[in-house]
């Protein structure tokens, strides 16, 4: 969020506090790492559930706007035998502002570790937000037991907005259609499919199936704030039957403690209704760049997953495990990876050498929706 501060200055000296989260192994790659402008808003904040306020780290004076940066006390306990710093998952190496505009640095990186669900990030250096300049600072994100990683970052101020041109008017890219997807990516023990939610619309399933598509995933609905069931849902299920295809179910997921999974289980499964599934049921936690607002570490999100297993199983039913290729390396368990893998890759060809039961591989077009449809192919 952007905030006009005239004829105030804003001075962020030596240290600003903030608490966050952590995870089960270190990263595998990189953190992603974006030049941010102010001027465009951070992203999304569709899961900001446990984030302070800005209230809570700015006091405004008629003169001054002081970030004091203090949190509540935390007590900080060490997790026993913790030799593995936090690490980043966004870190953006240049922020751009505009004189006279505030904003919220902690918006601007994520971050976990593998024990401690609640990282501390501080930032060392200063910089005025009334003079426009290249102001150099640090980040630095600790967790309980003391260990540390840091990143130089740079806060460049500008005198006035940068100029900016509409974008050039081109043609959407064009989708891959059903019947050139199912050519170049059906194989001898392989089948293809899509996945679909309230954004597909009303469906014409057997046109779906007439067009080749052989199993569906459907969103059941998920958790954001409170259980939702997706709209559509219980026709989809319906018609897809009706249609002979084959059906999975996905959830959606912004839970942060295994317990929380567990009761919403029994929403899940209230809704499901009974019905039989001929493909997993699928846990989708995707809300990464916000990670460090759910209070939780990359252990933590991993229990989940397997509360969330075990409840699926107990009830007769499978359980797998939905990501991107990135995520899958830096997030998530071998264990978590053992299940039915459904692993969201955009790309012509699979380059990912774990084991995968079914591959999102784009965004293509059938006859049946009105729009664009993820397909998928599927291993097993």
């Amino acid at each position: 969020m952007k905030k006009i501060i005239p004829a105030v200055i804003l001075t962020v000296i030596l240290i600003f506090s903030f608490s966050a989260c952590s995870g089960v192994t270190g990263p595998t790659s990189e953190p992603a790492d974006t030049d941010i402008d102010t001027e465009t808003e951070p992203a999304p904040e569709t899961a900001d559930t446990s984030g302070p306020d800005e209230t809570d780290r700015v006091t405004e004076t008629s003169a001054e706007v002081t970030v004091t940066g203090e949190p509540a006390e935390v007590i900080r306990t060490p997790a026993e035998n913790d030799v593995t710093p936090p690490f980043f998952i966004v870190l953006n190496s240049k922020i751009r502002t505009v004189r006279g505009v505030w904003f919220d640095i902690e918006k601007y990186f994520a971050f976990a570790d593998d024990l401690d669900p609640d990282v501390e990030m501080t930032v060392e250096g200063s910089y005025n937000i009334n003079f426009a300049g290249s102001y150099p600072i640090r980040v630095i994100i600790s967790d309980h037991s003391g260990n540390s990683t840091s990143a130089n970052v740079t806060v460049e101020v500008l005198e006035t907005a940068p100029e900016t041109q509409p974008p050039a008017q081109t043609d959407p890219e064009p989708r891959i259609t059903f019947a050139e997807f199912t050519q170049k990516y059906k194989k001898d023990g392989t089948s293809v499919g899509i996945d679909v939610s309230k954004w597909q619309g009303n469906i014409d399933f057997d046109k779906v199936a007439a067009a080749g598509c052989e199993f569906v995933i459907i969103r059941l609905g998920g958790y954001v704030d409170g259980c939702f069931t997706d709209t559509y849902f219980k026709s989809n299920i319906k018609k897809a039957k009706e249609a002979g295809l084959k059906v999975g179910i996905y959830w959606y997921s912004q839970e942060n403690s295994p317990e929380l999974v567990m009761k919403n289980m029994d929403y899940l499964f209230y809704e499901l209704g009974g019905e039989t599934l001929d493909l997993p049921i699928y846990f989708d936690w995707e809300d990464f760049t916000h990670f460090q607002n759910y209070k939780m570490s990359v252990r933590d999100l991993n229990n989940m997953f397997s509360a969330f297993c075990l409840e699926a199983e107990s009830r007769g039913y499978r359980a797998g495990l939905y990501n991107s290729k990135y995520f899958l390396g830096l997030m998530w368990s071998e264990e978590s990876k053992e299940k039915d893998l459904w692993l969201a890759l955009y790309s012509d060809q699979m380059n990912y050498d774990g084991d995968v039961f079914m591959w999102q591989q784009g965004i293509g077009r059938i006859d049946g929706i009105n729009g664009d449809v993820d397909v998928n192919v599927m291993y097993k």
